[in-house]
């Protein structure tokens, strides 16, 4: 697996008007500057220069990076996105958090059932990833409240289609 990191990042601004419609237009900036200085740039420089041009207000941005791989292989006869490992986590306000890994090894189930193993060492790994907020750092997982996830409630295989999540 080779990632290329995107030579840009989307920035995409909401507008709403009068009538409480809303319309988002978008940018694409540079990839490779520190967060904090494109976040300023953005609110300071970027949605002031918008919010001179129009009678909308803004009400949100959004900032996109990403990488992709140019040469996978080919997956194992054996994947299958639509078979995915849930993972119902809880976070430190009691809401959940769900992931929901696409594709999950069919030996990371316990046979007869549709529970993941929790034993298996690289399931360990990921969900101790998720819940050990100093292995990632800053970049750990939260809700969308900035919740940190405290705890694991449930972990099993379901078949959902792939536009579902």
């Amino acid at each position: 697996m080779a990632l290329t990191t995107d030579l840009t990042m989307s920035v995409n601004v909401t507008l709403m008007d009068r009538d409480r419609n809303v319309s988002t237009m978008g940018f694409n900036i540079a990839n490779g500057g520190l967060l904090a200085v494109i976040e300023l740039a953005i609110t300071g420089t970027l949605i002031t220069a918008i919010e001179a041009i129009t009678d909308a207000v803004v009400i949100a941005w959004s900032l996109t990076t990403g990488a992709r791989d140019y040469a996978p292989t080919l997956p194992g006869e054996t994947s299958d996105v639509e078979r995915k490992g849930v993972f119902s986590f809880r976070a430190a306000n009691g809401a959940s958090y769900v992931v929901a890994v696409p594709s999950i090894k069919n030996t990371m189930v316990i046979d007869q059932t549709q529970q993941i193993n929790r034993a298996d060492s690289a399931i360990a790994t990921f969900i101790n990833t998720v819940l050990d907020g100093t292995i990632l750092g800053i970049a750990h997982p939260v809700t969308y409240l900035n919740s940190d996830i405290v705890s694991l409630e449930k972990a099993v295989k379901k078949h959902r289609g792939s536009g579902l999540g």
